[in-house]
This record gives C-alpha cells, sequence and structure tokens, in this order.
C-alpha cells in the first residue's frame, strides 16, 4: 500500500511538469512567431495601399510648430506618381509598436491621399510621415529600415517641391 502514494504523487508531479513544458512552449512559440510579425521587411505596396490609382494628396507638413498646407494632383500618373512611389520604394519597412500619433516627434507630413477604386468611386485614406522614420498607414504603424534618413529627405523635398501652398495659409501652433 506504500507504493500507491508514491506512484499517485510521481503522476501529480509529472502531470505538473508537463504543463510547465507545454506552458514553456506556448510562451516561446508566441514570442518567436510576435518577433518574426514585427522583424519582416514589408514593401511600400504593403504600407501604401492603392498606389498606382492615386489621383490626388493633401498634406500638411508640420514643422517647428507651423502648419502649411498643401496639395499635389496627378495629372501625368506616370511620372510623378511614379517618381513619389520611388521614394517610397527605395526603402523597406517593418512593423512598429507603440502610438500611433507620429505627428510630434519633429517634422511630420499629414497626408490624406485619394485613389479611384475599380469601379471608379474616389476614396480616401491617412498616411503620416515623420522624420524619425515612422509611418502610419491605415490605422498600422511601422518603421522605415534601410536608408530611411536619405529618403524621407528625398520625400521631403519632393512633396513641398510639387505640393501648391493652399491658401488656407498657415496655422501657428505656438500659440
Amino acid at each position: 500500500m506504500d507504493n500507491k502514494p508514491a506512484d499517485s504523487n510521481e503522476v501529480i508531479i509529472k502531470s505538473e511538469w508537463k504543463k510547465k513544458i507545454i506552458a514553456l512552449v506556448v510562451v516561446l512559440l508566441a514570442v518567436s512567431v510576435s518577433t518574426r510579425y514585427y522583424s519582416v521587411h514589408l514593401s511600400a505596396k504593403s504600407v501604401i495601399p492603392h498606389s498606382t490609382q492615386i489621383e490626388r494628396i493633401y498634406f500638411s507638413y508640420l514643422d517647428g510648430g507651423e502648419t502649411n498646407f498643401y496639395l499635389i494632383e496627378f495629372n501625368d500618373k506616370n511620372t510623378e506618381l511614379h517618381q513619389m512611389m520611388s521614394i517610397f520604394e527605395s526603402v523597406s519597412y517593418t512593423r512598429s509598436f507603440g502610438s500611433r500619433n507620429i505627428r510630434n516627434d519633429g517634422k511630420a507630413f499629414m497626408m490624406m491621399i485619394f485613389y479611384r477604386d475599380r469601379d471608379g468611386e474616389l476614396h480616401d485614406y491617412d498616411l503620416d510621415i515623420n522624420e524619425k522614420s515612422f509611418i502610419v498607414s491605415d490605422k498600422k504603424k511601422y518603421k522605415m529600415v534601410d536608408g530611411e534618413k536619405e529618403a524621407f529627405e528625398r520625400l521631403s523635398t519632393w512633396l513641398l517641391e510639387k505640393g501648391i501652398k493652399q491658401p488656407i495659409g498657415t496655422v501657428n501652433n505656438d500659440n
């Protein structure tokens, strides 16, 4: 009779170890999947939807407490749209954690992008990008990698060169 309680205790101990091992495997698997999810490099087309159907972009440029408003209309889609997308395609992107408010981190562009769907209906979505290489697109946060500083500078130059300043004027955010 003394063997039965020992065997019973042994079974309980083995069962507890199995639960701990299973829990550890589940945690390691979750960490592995999360790490992979956030480290995989994505293309510009994964981050910027409908990039070939863009018709116009209204954007605000935030710099040093001032906000200026601009418009770019893509009349010649083959040239100007290709130029803009080649800047976005010059880097890759990874998914990112944290707040989706990236507008307060130095220079930033807040864009409202208008595109036509297959039925010809006009739609829009927001895309924010800041000088610290973060992008928020479709309520998802990404980080530019591999040449991100140069890409932001090239994009800034291109947008401000091609954009038509809107008569709304300049808003001073320091008040």
